[in-house]
């Protein structure tokens, strides 16, 4: 299983990326184990110049290489959404060739992709990314909202994915709700697959507490934050939310 993390999804600039990797350091000595995930958005739309619906938060693909960076304790991910899902896998290539040589994996934003898209994506680069596995609004929708159908469908990706990210909100900052995700991540521990649990969905330094509970249960948690860590109505990221929701959950 591939460290924890605490993430951040909607960088921008390097500038942003370094920023937070301060902070981390700064932190390190009270917790070590948590690698900050710097995480960028790209869609099948980005790829071919389109705007995106968030472009405070979608960059242009081939601005993405010099958005990641080298750095000690730090997991580069794409966070890749499509409605094509018979063109994925040329865009995994494509954004895997111009994110640059510190690009560490992929999440997928797609509901219940199917696992050969994975396995033709490593052939065709020889190599073993960080895979990480959204469970958001539709891809529960599909499975009627229930844990265990959930747990069942994912039967199909262990040993596939390293993740599975639990996130309702879909990127839109939707309060988090800890009864109904440690009803999702327990059904899933249950199978006893080598997965790493993770959540998102309406994090920020004043809610980062709703995860207490789940944390005693699941001490190996990821955690990503992306909409309550903006400013509104520019949707650029604020760099001192970032932190404080960054500290608070160190």
């Amino acid at each position: 299983m591939k460290p924890p993390y605490i993430g951040i999804t909607g960088f921008m600039t390097m500038h942003e990326v370094v920023w937070m990797a301060g902070v981390q350091h700064s932190l390190a000595t009270k917790n070590p184990v948590r690698w900050l995930m710097s995480g960028v958005l790209a869609s099948s739309k980005t790829l071919v110049g389109l705007t995106n619906k968030w472009p405070g938060r979608y960059p242009k693909v081939e601005d993405i290489k010099s958005i990641f960076t080298a750095h000690l304790n730090m997991v580069n991910l794409i966070h890749y959404n499509t409605d094509n899902e018979m063109g994925a896998l040329g865009d995994l290539v494509r954004l895997h060739e111009l994110a640059g040589p510190h690009l560490h994996g992929f999440q997928l934003n797609m509901a219940w992709p199917e696992t050969r898209l994975l396995d033709d994506y490593r052939r065709a680069f020889g190599w073993e990314p960080r895979i990480v596995l959204q469970i958001g609004r539709r891809a529960m929708g599909e499975m009627n909202h229930d844990p265990r159908e959930v747990s069942d469908r994912l039967e199909d990706y262990a040993g596939v994915v390293d993740d599975v990210l639990i996130d309702p909100s879909g990127g839109k900052g939707e309060p988090f709700n800890t009864e109904s995700a440690r009803m999702f991540l327990r059904a899933i521990a249950e199978r006893g697959w080598d997965l790493g649990l993770g959540i998102a969905g309406g994090l920020d330094a004043q809610s980062i507490q709703l995860l207490e509970p789940l944390l005693e249960e699941f001490p190996g948690l990821s955690i990503d934050a992306e909409s309550r860590l903006r400013n509104k109505p520019a949707d650029d990221l604020n760099l001192e939310r970032a932190r404080l929701y960054f500290t608070e959950a160190t």
